[in-house]
């Protein structure tokens, strides 16, 4: 204990007495050392929520229920539909059902999947009324009428990815032409255009359940598959396992099962943060060693004079290790409140655009706090390593080094 009170004099005494400008210097390194380990990898934790979001909000739901027999279509569907939205933790349900499908306007010629929905329905699941980029929505009467993607109309948007395969200037009011995939060809009229930033999405093109039905009047009330929206914090598996309880039959997948293509991004995103974690608490070890060693050196002589007098080792280490955490907490807490009230909100206001829409910085507490822990550590450590070496020097070498 009594070393310990030792170690906090010694380690105040240095602060109070030290130079200013170096202290200054040193919490303004953690600072950006700590900005750094959080801004980045927010960045890219923003990222992969965005892709997420947009993979659950454009394409897939958060469950996706099948036929899980040789003929992959579920029937009565609309009856399967109430009985899963009356479920606990869901939010709402609809059906589609989906033909492959070549469109073609004006020598142009791209190949599609046309979804078949319930516009009122199909929009409590998913966001893409809210995407109409030209035109209008799809209303549950119409006919004769389709909703294109950006990069299935190409829209005269020449800084698309997929530009160069799609129809490349067709605007709502425009009649492309619709071979299905089962020989039936018809005349549509676009009555709007979607961009949800995700491309995958934006491949799709839909058509009212009312028109699918007059094309193929035996699939009445069947659907492809029903997807699902469910309320926030409610685990998958539980809804899931629920279904299963009101028909048998079934097959399901989870967004997560959907975003399979995309997982090899958000993985790659995932593999870069923790990079740019290892490389700001390296630049964090590096700077607090070299203040540490730095003070030693030019202390040696009065490190030697503390030991003569009867200061253990113990404590001059513990006073350099204890310095380096207060330079390092108070670095973090400076850090902390400027990137919650500072970045944060400065960067909600004008978010980074990526390829699939704008990315805004999450503010992940535990992140925060677990990345502080470990900086407290790093400093520990970096501090430890030159002072146990200083204080194995003979008192005698110490007090006589020049």
């Amino acid at each position: 204990m009594k070393s310990l009170k030792v170690a906090v004099f010694l380690a105040l005494k240095s602060i109070s007495r030290g130079n200013s400008r170096v202290l200054i210097l040193t919490i303004a390194m953690l600072v950006l050392v700590y900005l750094n380990l959080v801004f980045t990898p927010a960045i890219l934790a923003g990222a992969v929520d965005s892709v997420n979001n947009k993979t659950i909000n454009t394409m897939s739901g958060d469950i996706i229920v099948q036929a899980a027999g040789e003929v992959p279509v579920i029937g009565n569907v609309s009856a399967l539909v109430s009985q899963i939205e009356s479920l606990d933790g869901v939010q709402a349900a609809c059906a589609r059902n989906s033909l492959g499908a070549d469109i073609s306007y004006e020598g142009e010629r791209t190949t599609t999947s046309v979804y078949a929905i319930d516009p009122e329905q199909d929009r409590d699941v998913f966001q893409i009324s809210q995407d109409i980029i030209e035109g209008s929505y799809l209303s549950p009467d119409d006919t004769d009428q389709i909703l294109l993607g950006v990069q299935i109309a190409g829209n005269d948007r020449k800084n698309l990815e997929l530009y160069s395969s799609s129809l490349q200037s067709v605007h709502a009011g425009d009649q492309v032409t619709v071979k299905y995939a089962g020989g039936v060809e018809k005349q549509y009229t676009v009555k709007g255009i979607f961009y949800t930033e995700l491309v995958q999405s934006d491949q799709r093109s839909y058509i009212t359940e009312k028109e699918f039905d007059t094309m193929n009047p035996l699939m009445k009330d069947s659907a492809s598959a029903v997807y699902v929206k469910t309320k926030d914090n409610v685990r998958l598996e539980t809804v899931i396992e629920e279904i299963k309880g009101l028909r048998p039959g079934l097959k399901f997948q989870t967004w997560e099962d959907v975003a399979g293509f995309l997982r090899s991004m958000t993985d790659s995103f995932k593999q870069i943060i923790v990079i740019l974690r290892v490389i700001a608490f390296i630049v964090a070890a590096i700077t607090i060693f070299i203040v540490t060693y730095v003070d030693l050196v030019n202390k040696r002589r009065q490190i030697g004079i503390e030991r003569a007098i009867g200061i253990t080792g113990a404590s001059i280490i513990l006073s350099y290790i204890f310095r380096a955490i207060i330079y390092a907490i108070v670095g973090i807490l400076a850090a902390a409140l400027i990137f919650v009230y500072i970045v944060v909100p400065v960067e909600a206001r004008t978010p980074f655009h990526f390829p699939f829409g704008d990315v805004f910085l999450p503010i992940n507490i535990t992140y925060l706090i677990t990345s502080g822990l470990i900086l407290c550590a790093v400093a520990t450590v970096s501090a430890f390593i030159p002072a146990w070496q200083t204080i194995r020097i003979k008192i005698i070498d110490a007090i006589w080094s020049s």
